[in-house]
């Protein structure tokens, strides 16, 4: 059911198998932290997506890890995507899979820098008064909250932290440098002194190596049962998506373009 195995012949029985759902995992390129590689983000939402499609049948398109990392472009390794881009970018994605015959189009996203996509692009293809149901699946979910509160020991936790280092020693333990971070604590730095005015770069300038609390403490364990949490969310959200027939009555009520 991967996107990128199929042959051409294969794409009908595909799609009737998933119910006419297809999903599209969200990651990034930016650092994380001094141990962990930049397509961190990317690696892990892959394997979730993956494992979904192993449970549940739904085509999966390959992982985009071109996305919107503003914050990150300080350091090295960033690739940046400019907002009105990116979300153009990926309604060409969606208008190329529903040409494909699919309907319902998942977007799963796992970096949370990709918040004013996840926002955004919902309203956009609204607007642009696309046919297809479009549906998107942030990180930190009931059942991943639930797994790190039960597993996490550092105090603090975040980007490149205990959670992160753990899903990569799961994953790819041959990318994880953990000799950079041994005895290390990542502290925030003082915040800006512009309350309560926001700025650019109010993240960056409080976590500037762009990593959160104690790493060292991360596990592969820790990280299986972080990324099965995931799996259990997505799945149960694209159980949920297929059922649903809300959305497409709507958009139709609304007078849907054609592609």
């Amino acid at each position: 059911m991967k996107w990128m195995e199929l042959t051409a012949e294969d794409f009908e029985e595909a799609r009737r198998e998933a119910e006419g759902v297809a999903m599209l995992p969200i990651g990034s390129l930016e650092r994380h932290g001094p141990h962990l590689p930049v397509g961190c983000d990317t690696f892990a939402i892959q394997r979730v997506a993956d494992l979904v499609e192993a449970v549940e049948p739904v085509v999966v398109l390959p992982a985009l890890p071109y996305t919107h990392v503003a914050v990150c472009v300080f350091h090295p390794g960033a690739i940046h995507i400019r907002q009105n881009a990116l979300i153009e970018f990926v309604t060409c994605i969606c208008d190329e899979v529903y040409r494909n015959g699919f309907e319902k189009i998942v977007l799963l996203h796992g970096h949370g820098g990709n918040i004013p996509l996840n926002s955004s692009i919902l309203a956009h293809t609204l607007e642009a008064r696309k046919p297809y149901a479009l549906y998107s699946i942030n990180i930190g979910s009931e059942e991943e909250t639930r797994v790190r509160r039960e597993i996490m020991e550092s105090k603090t936790f975040g980007h490149a932290g205990e959670g992160e280092t753990s899903c990569m020693l799961h994953i790819a333990p041959g990318l994880v440098k953990a000799e950079r971070i041994r005895g290390r604590v990542f502290e925030p730095s003082p915040a800006l002194d512009v309350a309560p005015a926001q700025t650019p770069v109010d993240w960056i300038a409080r976590w500037p190596e762009m990593a959160v609390g104690e790493p060292e403490l991360g596990t592969a364990e820790k990280g299986r049962r972080l990324i099965e949490a995931h799996v259990e969310a997505a799945v149960r959200a694209i159980r949920k998506i297929k059922k649903d027939t809300v959305v497409l009555e709507h958009l139709r009520r609304r007078g849907a373009m054609r592609l």
